[in-house]
């Protein structure tokens, strides 16, 4: 299932499976001089908290002439759920703006539920920040969100790739002990899980699978195996599909780096082997070639490394004779020079 395919299975379930109980309200004023803007409300995936996607919008509205702007309805879920309010700065982009900065922030995220009652005041710098919420679990959600920053700050000097991976590893130890001791609702859970890396989380399941087991039990009894449930359940799958892939991906490399020198052993191998053969075949082929007494003697004479003159000298002939000897021994012997000859006749048995 894609990802968008399972954030609408989300949404349309979200808003069709649940009974309509109680009844929302979602109100305030936004602080701008532009009348008619149109404020736009989500539903979040537990991790995809920083993300705006135009596929959960869940309903629009416009602000009248003093900025005001509501959200009533049934339709919400009777669980809570995690949402985002939100305004485009500029009206005539297409799609959608996200600011967070210091000097300006235009959406806000908060846990809500179809019971609930949430009311924004006026705030020129940090739109819809200021917010009273009648939501319980919104509240554990802001006070984790400052327990979360007070480690940030605390781990805030790590700079290179080695220690923000240490970073996000021991503030996910941390932040799960405070959950633990608060035992805080699974949503805030979820939560956090969505704030860090999921290189951090992936090392941790394999640490501390208990905890994602449970976290997953507590999601399948109060979300009745749906909603979050179901996206933690697919969250988990994806890092166990890409940690099997990444293993399949290594194995793979190795497996092709073995053979790649398999190959080049093997080639190396024929050719020692050919070389040695080569080599063999022009020690110890035996040519069958006859000398006369006096070739066989200007041969014994040239394995002393006597020159053509000495040769001449010694057996009273001419040089020219003794070049005639040396171009028969080389035709006998199958060579083209002294240097040959003489290897080739040293190793030629003889009676």
């Amino acid at each position: 299932m894609s990802k968008f395919n399972r954030a609408f299975f989300f949404i349309l379930l979200l808003f069709l499976s649940q009974k309509a109980i109680g009844q929302y309200s979602i109100s305030g004023y936004l602080d701008t001089p532009d009348k008619g803007k149109r404020v736009y409300l989500s539903l979040l995936e537990f991790n995809n908290l920083y993300g705006i996607n135009e596929k959960q919008i869940l309903s629009s509205t416009l602000t009248d002439s003093l900025g005001y702007f509501s959200f009533e309805g049934n339709l919400l879920s009777e669980k809570h759920a995690l949402y985002r309010i939100y305004a485009n700065i500029n009206e005539g982009i297409e799609g959608i703006e996200k600011y967070d900065t210091e000097d300006l922030k235009n959406f806000h995220n908060f846990i809500f539920s179809n019971n609930d009652t949430i009311v924004f005041e006026k705030n020129k710098k940090y739109w819809f920040s200021s917010e009273t919420n009648t939501n319980p679990i919104d509240n554990q959600l802001k006070e984790y969100n400052q327990y979360a920053l007070k480690l940030r700050n605390e781990f805030a000097d790590f700079q290179n790739n080695e220690m923000v991976s240490q970073y996000a590893s021991q503030m996910l130890v941390e932040l799960k002990s405070y959950i633990f001791q608060k035992k805080a609702h699974p949503l805030i859970s979820l939560i956090l899980i969505g704030t860090l890396p999921p290189s951090a989380i992936k090392q941790d399941l394999k640490e501390d699978p208990k905890f994602y087991s449970q976290l997953q039990e507590n999601l399948n009894s109060y979300f009745e195996n749906s909603f979050y449930a179901i996206q933690f359940e697919d969250f988990l799958v994806d890092l166990n599909k890409e940690e099997t892939q990444q293993e399949l991906t290594y194995y793979k490399k190795l497996t092709y780096g073995l053979g790649a020198l398999c190959v080049l052993l093997i080639a190396g191998l024929v050719f020692s082997i050919l070389r040695i053969k080569q080599i063999s075949s022009k020690k110890y082929t035996v040519t069958d070639f006859s000398l006369t007494s006096q070739e066989e003697t200007v041969a014994e004479l040239m394995l002393e490394n006597k020159t053509n003159k000495e040769i001449a000298a010694e057996l009273f002939v001419s040089l020219n004779t003794v070049k005639t000897h040396i171009r028969n021994l080389y035709a006998k012997l199958e060579v083209s020079n002294r240097g040959e000859f003489v290897e080739k006749y040293k190793n030629h048995p003889r009676d």
